[in-house]
């Protein structure tokens, strides 16, 4: 059996591997998709689309997102330590989704552009050298650039690097979704609490037709998550143990400095290429995945003098500028010693909004 022949193979199907595969079939060059699973397919994720989110995705995909895949809030609260802080009510939305479906209508946007979608179908070996991908039910495929879209345990990573994350700085989430007549005076109501987890918090996030509730920090800071996410629930008068919880590891501000190894790119969660603060991670996973795919067109375009990784990393900074400046405010919000002073200064309007805002 002959391999297919791509211009770019992209491994990961969530919305870092979407927005690749859309921008280089947009462009004109054979591009095809790989992830293990079939779609649509459930992902740990509280679902928050901030603004930036929103924004991300008009401008990767040239359109307005689907609004009957969108819940959206303007009423957040915050707490730490059984004590309510203060609250949120922005001339802004808080927009939600669930990945199962979102996702999947990402993936349904780099198909009609023109994407090659292999899905149900895991990578058994990349062969770097080779520029080939040898599936486990024995299709083999070659192309002339690889991206990398595969998530916190990237097997691209790991080719590379031989890890895919630090275990002294990755994060871990536990959550489960709540059906809404088990809450009904949650409404759209927001919540935050920033004494769920260790370096991390938790929170309650409402769907359209489920709440979402779960807990993250770093994970060697929280060996008892298990504990605190049953005690976070029984505040809301659940027992845990009577709904389907999830668990997954998060990227937690850190990225590499160069994502990536000559015609090998990285982007999305498999890049760490989410906020350190609040664990947002799908406008970067967008933004990232865009720029790789644009680089790889624009270095297949044989015009560009450079090769995609150069190009790539100066999208790469920019996108990546606010987990830069993430990681150095996470170490004023989450350290014990500095608790008093954050819930203190959380109360200030000012502070609280520059805080959330940035400005």
């Amino acid at each position: 059996m002959s391999a297919e022949r791509y211009d770019a193979v992209v491994i990961g199907g969530g919305p870092a591997g979407s927005a690749a595969a859309y921008t280089l079939a947009a462009a004109g060059k054979t591009v095809c998709l790989i992830d293990k699973s079939e779609f649509p397919r459930d992902k740990l994720c509280g679902g928050g689309l901030t603004f930036r989110s929103k924004r991300a995705f008009e401008q990767v995909f040239k359109r307005q997102w689907k609004a009957e895949l969108i819940n959206s809030s303007q009423n957040v609260s915050f707490f730490s330590h059984g004590r309510f802080l203060a609250s949120y009510k922005g001339p802004g939305k808080i927009y939600f989704t669930t990945r199962l479906s979102f996702d999947h209508y990402l993936l349904s946007l780099a198909q009609a552009a023109g994407a090659t979608l292999k899905l149900g179908n895991a990578v058994g070996t990349i062969d770097i050298e080779r520029q080939s991908i040898t599936l486990r039910s024995g299709d083999e495929v070659t192309f002339s650039f690889l991206i990398g879209a595969d998530g916190v345990n990237s097997l691209v990573a790991k080719t590379l690097f031989g890890r895919s994350f630090d275990p002294t700085t990755i994060a871990f989430a536990l959550e489960a979704e709540v059906p809404r007549d088990r809450l009904p005076q949650q409404g759209d109501l927001v919540e935050i609490d920033f004494s769920a987890a260790r370096w991390g918090y938790g929170w309650v996030f409402p769907k359209q037709n489920s709440i979402t509730i779960g807990i993250g920090g770093i994970h060697r800071l929280n060996p008892d998550l298990r504990n605190r996410l049953d005690r976070y629930f029984r505040r809301k008068g659940l027992d845990s143990r009577e709904f389907k919880v999830k668990g997954q590891h998060l990227p937690s501000g850190d990225y590499p400095v160069i994502p990536g190894r000559s015609n090998v790119l990285l982007c999305g969660d498999a890049a760490g290429a989410v906020d350190p603060i609040s664990g947002e991670g799908i406008p970067f996973a967008m933004q990232t995945g865009a720029a790789a795919g644009m680089a790889v067109a624009t270095a297949l375009s044989r015009t560009a003098g450079r090769g995609a990784l150069e190009i790539y990393c100066e999208d790469y900074r920019n996108v990546i500028a606010p987990l830069r400046k993430g990681k150095f405010w996470r170490c004023l919000i989450y350290p014990r010693l500095l608790e008093r002073l954050f819930a203190w200064a959380f109360r200030c309007e000012p502070i609280r909004k520059w805080i959330l805002t940035g400005d």
